[in-house]
Parts: C-alpha cells; structure tokens; sequence
C-alpha cells in the first residue's frame, strides 16, 4: 500500500467511525414504545476496531515518514524533514520576510519628519519568491513520494 493509498483509507475509515458513532449515539437509547435499529454494543466494537485499523495506518506512516529519505535539492531529506520544512519551516519565513513593511506616518507625527526603512524591498520581495518557490518544489516531491512510497 502506498502513502497516498493509506491516506485515502484513513479518511474512508474515519467516516465510516463517525457514521457509526452517530449510529451509536442516537441508538443507544430509546423510548420502550420504540424498536431499536442498530445494537449499540456491536457498533462500539465496529467503533473500536475503526479506531485501531486508523492508528496502524497513522503509525505505519510515521514510520515511513521517519525511515524512507529523499533527495532534494543537493541533500537527503527524511519524508518527516520535508513535511516540516513544507508545514512549519518555510511558512514561518515566508511570514517573517512579508511582515517587513514600511512605517507609516501616523497623525500626530511631525509632517517634516521622513520614515527609515531598514530592509531592502527588493531584497524582501525575492526572498518572498525564493520561499515560495521552495513551497512549490517541496509539495511536487511530496506529491510524488505519495504515490510512490510503499508504507511500512
């Protein structure tokens, strides 16, 4: 099974839980002038066995995640390595280089007095695609380590 096979299974398997548990909820109580539709206690097995099948999948994909490497621009990467840099890493930098912005000057502030910038615009602007860029590389890799990779 593939990454992207494991991925589309946990999903399947998560709403066929929540289904369940709705079935549950509503069914395991009634009036006595009512017949039950659904044994309340078979569904908190079929809810239980979901559960463990979803944290397998989860746990074979970290380990995969963990175990297999990629190489990618110029170095080996873990799959967990790339996810991060695509989740957290160059996210935070694309925030940190746009929230570089000029002062403006606000209304009690002298008119003679001029803003200083401390920072390149144009230095800012290509960090910004350069990011961006690299956003897009890691997501094709990852795209492709998805259909390729065989979960352990």
């Amino acid at each position: 099974m593939t990454v992207l096979q494991a991925l589309k299974k946990i999903k399947h398997l998560s709403r066929k839980l929540e289904k369940n548990r709705a079935r549950m909820q509503k069914w395991c109580s009634h009036l006595e002038t009512e017949e039950t539709m659904y044994d309340w206690e078979k569904l908190m097995q079929s809810c239980q066995d979901l559960v463990t099948e979803i944290a397998k999948l989860r746990h074979s994909l970290h380990l995969t995640n963990i175990s297999e490497t990629v190489d990618f621009d110029g170095r080996t990467y873990t799959i967990d390595e790339l996810i991060g840099m695509r989740t957290t890493v160059i996210p935070h930098r694309i925030v940190l280089w746009k929230s570089l912005r000029r002062r403006e000057k606000g209304y009690h502030d002298p008119k003679e007095a001029k803003v200083v910038t401390h920072f390149d615009f144009k230095k800012r602007d290509m960090e910004v695609d350069k990011l961006e860029d690299l956003l897009d590389d890691v997501d094709a890799i990852l795209d492709h380590v998805n259909i390729t990779t065989k979960i352990i």
